[in-house]
């Protein structure tokens, strides 16, 4: 009722309609956790199964041409016999040269090609999908689609990105002879492949078609997939996310994650996403029926996740027109902004997990069950029905088509490897938002509300600098959206944020699940196309809970990509203790994060740094882990105001010195200024480098540093075995060997959990005076 009454205050003083918009959005929001304990049974609605019952025929005329039906065949056999040539390249039945030698993942899906192809000939060509380990059906699919698109102008500059020469006359059959070439050059791991080389293939992508990418982690691609969708959400784009996972994948927790977040209530439309389980019957070798799950249909799951059953449905994958008409009608719910769609499509396929699999766990008889059912026979036996084609003329396109597959699959193992020397290349981009214009500016926000924190001597805390950094570049970039545990009206769970939520209202600052590995697989989903999204989740402790999507995504989706992606996302989170919370929420987990290539890294240890590192952060074409020591939070200093930025991978010299250097990051910068101030009443002249940017590292000014001093320091508040610290140590020995008078010193926490008692946690972490000793020590004072 209050809420109410406040609203409409405001509304009486309001002037401009974005701020009404804002303020509705902000405080109308509704009660719905009253107690109500009334006795009742809860019901669920039921899954329609294998509805679709129309004939080629009875399509033909009204959604499909007999073209459409023709290029849906000849896609199955280009899909059929692009893996048919992999069994003959690894059994040796086909040698491209002598001396050819065959290396690389073999997950083929012959027997599905009636999904991958009634799929996306059911998608505009601008429409988004994902893909899983067993993708290059879905890769070919796609890529001929978007082909079958494209003018004149695009096929020619398809068909010159790289030198292949096809011999065929008419233009688009070139264009779909140079993508078989590039699809098989990128499966053998040649600089032509679409990744060039880098990904192979379980690791397609084309961003210039919506291919965001095949994936080998197991419902690894879900969470990005649910990204792309609500990113679409947020632009209010009219595209649809297809997002292609297996059985197996449904019993991944990703799964879970982030089909709820996906059908979150707070969402005022629904994201466009179809998630399509491509069950195959098995998840490697377990048996998705009877077996490793306790339903018959995963289709049922959907009415776990909203009160829509998330338009649950089960297809039948042997049938192509099928599948084309279920994505079509699930298409049409996301367009129409009633998504997201969960399709199980029942398929099977007739090879095995690779082709090292032996095929203990099943039966000839069953296999043949399901050859009987064979997806291209059945296009076929409806395309000479519907007078479309006759049986000589399908078996005449389908021999060609594999002589065709057998010519580009010699050609790109004839084609050259990446060079050696370009390795690193595609890691990071090298590019920023700088200079955006002026259309990315956001105009529905509440300036109203935006206050200075600072004091009359311009200071303010920490948090403080956190939420102004957001704050002004929120209103420079409408692209960025932050969300993550509870960060809309509490601000997270130290308060840094609290107010943004007021200001820009709730499409852009947003509570998310307790699900890590979403928060953070839908942010790169999210930053993959077109956004730029900051999330939060809490404490680093549980970085843990969303490595798979830090490390296996984020990192490496630019690189595993040919260097073709970019991922513009800052990932907030609490690091070290000192507050009693004990060993799951008082670590220093950076150097998880630190060893994986394609992560930048930053530690801000001041109010100045921590605007400063963070609007560069944002800017940054690049995901970056953004580290904020719990202890710091309250820390009160000049804060330059206005856009001040600091630079990643440049150190801060704290103070100068001449006998020893200190090196340190975070709060433990501090404890190192503390140290230099014990020291120089010894009589020893410390010089405190505050390293602030662990990737990258600022190794000039740290090495400059060691030569000026001779000795070396380094904090961490981790322990020492594996730590980010050893790293800097191992970085001064590399290049600074020569100028050091003594072995490095490393400062760091004990070889335990971070303890609860507090004697036992002032203990646990480096001090001021256990580095005062140290030094004095090491140069025999």
């Amino acid at each position: 009722m209050l809420n109410h009454i406040l609203f409409k205050i405001l509304k009486y003083f309001c002037a401009s309609l974005s701020l009404l918009e804002n303020l509705e959005t902000v405080f109308m929001k509704s009660v719905t956790n009253k107690p109500d304990f009334t006795k009742r049974t809860l019901t669920f609605g039921q899954v329609e199964c294998y509805k679709y019952d129309k004939s080629l025929q009875d399509e033909l005329g009204d959604s499909m041409t007999a073209d459409d039906a023709m290029f849906m065949y000849r896609q199955m056999q280009y899909i059929r016999a692009f893996e048919s040539v992999i069994v003959r390249l690894r059994s040796g039945e086909l040698v491209p040269f002598d001396g050819y030698r065959f290396s690389g993942a073999t997950h083929l899906s012959i027997g599905q090609e009636g999904v991958a192809v009634g799929a996306n000939a059911a998608l505009k060509a601008d429409d988004y999908i994902t893909s899983s380990h067993r993708g290059h059906g879905h890769s070919i699919a796609k890529e001929s689609y978007a082909l079958r698109a494209m003018d004149n102008k695009q096929l020619k500059e398809f068909i010159s990105a790289v030198d292949f020469k096809s011999g065929k006359k008419d233009l688009f059959e070139q264009a779909l002879e140079v993508h078989l070439y590039r699809t098989m050059a990128e499966f053998l791991g040649k600089e032509d492949g679409y990744c060039r080389g880098r990904g192979g293939g379980m690791h397609i992508a084309d961003f210039n078609v919506g291919h965001l990418g095949a994936n080998a982690i197991v419902g690894g691609s879900i969470p990005l997939a649910t990204g792309a969708g609500m990113s679409m959400m947020f632009q209010d784009k009219d595209r649809v996310t297809l997002c292609f996972f297996g059985d197996g994948a449904c019993n991944n927790g990703v799964f879970c994650e982030s089909l709820n977040m996906a059908c979150m209530g707070q969402f005022q439309k629904g994201v466009p996403v179809i998630y399509l389980i491509e069950n195959n019957q098995f998840g490697m070798t377990g048996r998705t029926r009877d077996e490793i799950t306790g339903i018959d249909f995963l289709a049922k799951r959907g009415w776990a996740y909203n009160d829509k059953g998330m338009h649950a449905e089960v297809v039948n994958g042997m049938n192509v027109l099928a599948v084309n008409d279920a994505v079509k009608r699930a298409a049409d719910i996301c367009r129409r902004g009633d998504g997201p769609v969960l399709l199980e499509v029942m398929t099977y396929r007739y090879v095995g997990h690779s082709l090292s699999d032996q095929n203990l766990y099943r039966n000839e008889a069953e296999i043949e069950a399901w050859r009987c059912e064979d997806a291209i026979g059945h296009i076929k036996q409806e395309l000479v029905k519907a007078g479309v084609g006759e049986a000589d003329e399908l078996e005449q396109i389908e021999k060609g088509i594999y002589e065709q597959m057998e010519k580009v699959t010699i050609a790109a193992a004839k084609s050259d490897y990446p060079d050696p020397a370009t390795i690193c290349e595609g890691l990071f981009s090298d590019s920023t938002s700088d200079g955006i214009s002026d259309e990315f500016k956001a105009n529905n926000y509440n300036s109203e509300l935006i206050k200075d924190y600072r004091d009359g001597k311009g200071r303010m805390p920490y948090r403080r600098a956190i939420a102004e950094a957001l704050t002004e570049e929120m209103i420079r970039d409408k692209r960025i959206v932050f969300y993550g545990e509870d960060v809309a009206e509490h601000g997270g769970a130290f308060a840094a944020t609290r107010g943004l939520y007021e200001i820009f209202g709730r499409k852009r600052v947003f509570n998310a699940p307790i699900s890590e590995a979403a928060i953070c697989g839908t942010a790169v989903g999210m930053a993959m196309t077109g956004m730029r999204p900051v999330v939060e989740i809490m404490y680093i402790d549980f970085i843990l809970m969303s490595m798979d999507q830090l490390g296996n995504q984020a990192a490496k989706n630019k690189y595993m990509f040919g260097g073709k992606a970019k991922v513009p996302m800052v990932c907030r989170m609490a690091i070290g203790g000192g507050k009693g919370y004990a060993g799951q929420h008082s670590q220093s987990l950076e150097a998880i994060a630190t060893h994986i290539p394609g992560l930048k890294v930053v530690a801000p240890s001041t109010p100045s740094d921590a605007k400063g590192l963070l609007k560069t952060a944002i800017r940054d074409d690049n995901p970056v882990i953004y580290l904020e020591h719990q202890l710091l939070y309250g820390d009160r200093d000049v804060v330059p105001e206005g856009d001040y930025l600091v630079p990643l991978g440049k150190a801060a010299v704290r103070k100068e010195g001449s006998d020893v250097t200190i090196l340190a990051y975070s709060y433990m910068a501090k404890i190192a200024v503390q140290a230099a101030g014990l020291l120089a009443k010894k009589g020893v002249s410390a010089e405190v480098v505050d390293i602030r940017s662990l990737v990258p590292l600022d190794t000039e000014t740290i090495i400059e540093s060691v030569k000026k001093t001779s000795y070396a320091v380094v904090l961490s508040q981790a322990p020492g075995k594996g730590c980010y610290g050893e790293h800097i140590a191992f970085e001064i020995q590399k290049l600074g060997f020569d100028y050091l008078d003594a072995p490095i010193e490393l400062v760091a926490a004990h070889e335990c959990p971070p303890p609860m008692s507090p004697t036992l946690e002032e203990e646990f972490m480096p001090n001021a005076r256990k580095v005062c000793d140290k030094v004095l020590i090491m140069l025999g004072k």
